[in-house]
């Protein structure tokens, strides 16, 4: 588990990405891709964003690489993606 802070913009386009995408979640290395960061600081960001209310971490099939691991997900009907957005 990471104990790195997230930088904001990292939390920013993850809640985007997942928002973009859903119901599709991505590990964390396919984060990092995504968002073009470090493996460390896309696991800060998800392990951040998971904390919000509409957003799990759990273990499922990651939609960009097929491996079953624990991923960030949104939970669908949960989330006022206005507000997200900001």
């Amino acid at each position: 588990m990471s104990t790195r802070v997230p930088r904001r913009d990292a939390v920013l386009r993850l809640r985007q990405l997942l928002i973009c995408q859903q119901p599709f979640a991505y590990c964390d290395a396919c984060l990092a891709f995504h968002l073009d960061v470090s493996r460390d600081d896309a696991n800060a960001a998800a392990l951040a964003l998971s904390s919000e209310a509409g957003y799990a971490r759990e273990r499922r099939d990651c939609y960009g690489c097929r491996r079953t691991v624990q991923l960030t997900s949104m939970s669908i009907g949960k989330v006022n993606t206005a507000a997200k957005l900001r």
